[in-house]
């Protein structure tokens, strides 16, 4: 319904502020990172989603960026966590961060969140998990795949030792020594 807005804040609340765009103010919950980067009167852009509850106000919430909503989005299909719990989890770690909790298990460490306890945390995992790594496979690039099963590593053996590694960014040659490095080490 809301997908994106750009405007100028015109205020700051405790978890949101006004968005003016044109002559209109949008109230929007938004992580608390970001709440603390924005000043009065800074123009900014928001990745929005909108939620109707069965009962009570539709709530507008703003994203910096499209992952944080995706992520948002995936957090409140999760049973028995709310968007206030999801936007908890957005204001206290970056994407990237909670992706690499989430991947490696860490219920410990997502459980000191605000609002989350450890079965809450290890339901989230248990849920998102497999997404995420689903999502990190797809990152992959093909030219790492060949070069790496050329060397003799078969294509399980690749998808478990890059399971969570970032590998964006990287140039082909740097992507093959972090994949060595993974390889090498799981081998001996």
């Amino acid at each position: 319904m809301i997908d994106y807005l750009k405007g100028t804040v015109f205020r700051k609340y405790g978890n949101a502020l006004s968005l003016l765009c044109g002559s209109v103010g949008f109230k929007v919950l938004v992580p608390l990172s970001l709440l603390s980067e924005v000043e009065e009167g800074e123009e900014i852009a928001l990745f929005t989603e909108l939620i109707i509850p069965p009962e009570g106000t539709p709530t507008l919430y703003g994203f910096k960026s499209e992952e944080e909503r995706q992520i948002f989005r995936e957090l409140v299909k999760v049973p028995k966590v709310g968007s206030k719990v999801a936007l908890s989890i957005l204001s206290h770690m970056e994407p990237e961060e909670f992706k690499r909790m989430v991947a490696n298990g860490d219920a410990e460490s997502l459980s000191r969140i605000p609002g989350l306890g450890k079965k809450l945390s290890e339901r989230i995992i248990g849920e998102l998990r497999p997404k995420i790594e689903e999502e990190s496979l797809k990152r992959i690039p093909s030219e790492l795949y060949e070069v790496l099963t050329s060397l003799g590593y078969k294509k399980i053996e690749i998808n478990r030792a890059l399971k969570g590694i970032n590998l964006d960014g990287l140039s082909i040659n740097e992507a093959v020594k972090v994949a060595l490095k993974r390889l090498s080490g799981s081998r001996f």
